[in-house]
């Protein structure tokens, strides 16, 4: 009997023993906290995106494309849509190959939503060789292809009223030059752009990142060149050689179409092998002449692209900053 009653006194105090510690645990923050962490936390929910491919040189829709998304892949359907489940991480890679110059760009897909992307399809409006020339430099350097250079603002113009040494530029060349400056930007920009501002005066805004300077060198040129410029550089100059003999028959000293020639490399673009282009790195005479339609075409499409993007059709995680590439332009005086 006297062991049965230790027996049972025990019993009770394990069993209050126990409901004591169940109720200190439930009321220690520092429990509660370490259960919480514990806890397994659900795996975000993956998102939808839809995609519109449609052409970067024209309005059609582009279907039959094979889509990758990082390690998904899919297609655009006759309407030039895709759509991929993909995970909510921000940005993925999305490339897009198939009768198009090979595309690849970065997109956002933090949120199911419509991307819209624009490829460039190869067709008979578009020539990848003469794109290369004209937005890579591929006419004078062919084995080292340049990234996209291109203004992104409006241009804001100093046009130096004296040259070098302190000699005044005649106006009616000052006056030509301007008016050739206002009418040539947009024609190279697609008519996105167009000079913000032209201010003259004998100082200099090289350097300035908003500016580009037109000086008038107090020497001739090299043989057979009339002007030179920063290719795509804000902050650059372009260099007008007007006692190289690079005048028209009344005036002025130098020719509108070295103007706009040099023009075409201060928004970005290189020399071409056809002497029916403006931008023609070979001999070409003449007084004025505007870009050429097979110019304005692919000029328009590297408006179209973002600073920075490389050959074929690849779009930058980040942009870089143009080195100061100077690039000549060759005419016959």
């Amino acid at each position: 009997m006297q062991v049965t009653r230790h027996v049972r006194r025990y019993i009770a105090a394990l069993f209050v023993v126990a409901l004591m510690a169940t109720f200190l645990a439930s009321a220690s923050p520092a429990a509660s906290s370490a259960a919480a962490r514990t806890r397994t936390r659900p795996s975000p929910a993956a998102v939808t995106v839809t995609g519109h491919v449609h052409a970067t040189n024209g309005t059609q829709t582009l279907a039959n494309l094979a889509v990758a998304i990082d390690d998904s892949t899919t297609s655009t359907d006759a309407d030039g849509t895709f759509s991929a489940r993909l995970p909510p991480s921000s940005p993925v890679r999305l490339r897009l190959t198939g009768g198009i110059v090979p595309r690849e760009l970065s997109v956002a897909a933090g949120a199911a939503g419509d991307v819209e992307v624009d490829a460039i399809p190869l067709s008979s409006s578009f020539d990848l060789a003469f794109y290369r020339q004209l937005v890579r430099n591929g006419f004078d350097a062919p084995t080292h292809l340049e990234a996209l250079r291109r203004w992104k603002i409006d241009p804001r113009i100093y046009l130096r009223t004296v040259d070098d040494a302190g000699t005044a530029i005649d106006q009616k060349t000052l006056d030509s030059t301007e008016a050739t400056i206002r009418e040539t930007i947009p024609m190279w920009t697609a008519g996105t752009f167009k000079a913000a501002l032209i201010e003259r005066g004998t100082e200099e805004r090289v350097g300035w990142d908003a500016w580009i300077t037109v000086r008038w060198p107090s020497v001739a040129g090299p043989a057979g060149i009339c002007g030179s410029a920063d290719v795509g550089r804000p902050g650059g100059e372009i260099r007008l050689y007007y006692k190289s003999n690079c005048s028209c028959p009344s005036g002025p000293q130098v020719r509108p179409r070295t103007v706009r020639h040099e023009i075409g490399h201060a928004m970005g673009f290189w020399h071409t092998d056809s002497p029916t282009d403006l931008m023609a790195g070979v001999g070409v005479a003449g007084c004025d002449q505007r870009p050429s339609a097979r110019e304005l075409a692919h000029a328009a499409i590297a408006y179209h692209r973002p600073v920075g993007n490389l050959d074929p059709d690849t779009d930058p995680d980040s942009v870089p900053i143009p080195s100061g590439s100077v690039s000549p332009a060759r005419v016959v005086p």
